[in-house]
């Protein structure tokens, strides 16, 4: 990590020495103190004039470190950058001070005591909540799995990786709240919420042998196979109806249209159906 510990070690002088700037803190990995060589830099600034600051900060900016990329997004509340180096940086710009997580942020400058700290005890998810968004996420995915044969049929293999996407998705949502590994990382950490057994499960099951539609399809049915065997278990443990009717007449309309289409994999979903 030490290109990130230079850069904040060199932020910290500029944040001192720019008397806008009346409080900064990190959020992200580096508040939680769970950074490692490939976290980017969460920064949060409390400006006395927001728009004087927005004016001027790229050049605040590439003071620091030369930039290959700058975006303001969010209406300008967010600024977006990227560094010759490859170090990606966040900076979110504040007119007045939230009520922030001590749990959750490093605190870089307070000028007046401007920061309100406040600590929150994680509380568990609503049962009810869990079970209606289970329910409809898997309702979801199988109402994906059902457009299966409208894209092989048309040969769309783009359209259906894209999918693969959103169904990987959907089951990796289903699998962590299922099982209660709630995510509270960005979305380039996942490994850790899934556990060894569900990700070597996942990484199976997207395992292509090339771009194509036969593997395509069996990457499709590898993941309604996941959804067929822990579906029905969460259902069970969260106590609402497993949409037994909708996941069948799925697969028996993708198994009559792979059909029509000649395909030869046996069995078509990689387990008997039922």
């Amino acid at each position: 990590m030490q290109m990130q510990h230079d850069f904040l070690a060199d932020l910290a002088s500029r944040l001192v020495a720019d008397p806008n700037i009346k409080a900064a803190w990190l959020a992200g990995s580096f508040g939680c103190n769970r950074a490692d060589r490939y976290s980017d830099i969460d920064l949060h600034l409390l400006l006395s004039d927001v728009e004087a600051f927005r004016r001027h900060a790229r050049t605040w900016l590439e003071r620091l470190r030369p930039l290959v990329l700058y975006k303001l997004l969010f209406d300008g509340q967010m600024i977006n950058a990227l560094t010759d180096a490859g170090l990606r940086i966040d900076i979110w710009l504040h007119s007045a001070p939230p009520v922030l997580d001590s749990n959750k942020v490093k605190v870089l400058l307070d000028r007046d005591a401007a920061l309100r700290l406040e600590t929150h005890e994680a509380t568990a998810p609503d049962s009810a909540q869990v079970a209606a968004s289970l329910l409809a996420q898997i309702e979801e995915f199988w109402r994906c799995i059902a457009l299966l044969p409208a894209v092989i049929g048309r040969r769309e293999l783009l359209v259906s990786f894209t999918g693969l996407n959103v169904e990987l998705g959907l089951v990796t949502d289903i699998l962590m709240a299922g099982y209660g590994r709630l995510r509270d990382r960005g979305v380039k950490v996942l490994n850790a919420y899934l556990g060894d057994d569900r990700r070597a499960e996942l990484e199976a099951a997207l395992n292509l042998q090339g771009l194509n539609s036969e593997s395509l399809v069996m990457a499709h049915i590898a993941l309604a196979g996941v959804i067929r065997t822990h579906g029905p278990i969460l259902a069970t443990h969260h106590g609402f109806a497993y949409p037994q009717a909708l996941e069948d007449a799925v697969l028996r309309y993708v198994e009559q249209e792979l059909r029509e289409m000649a395909w030869t994999q046996t069995p078509i979903f990689g387990v008997a159906m039922r």
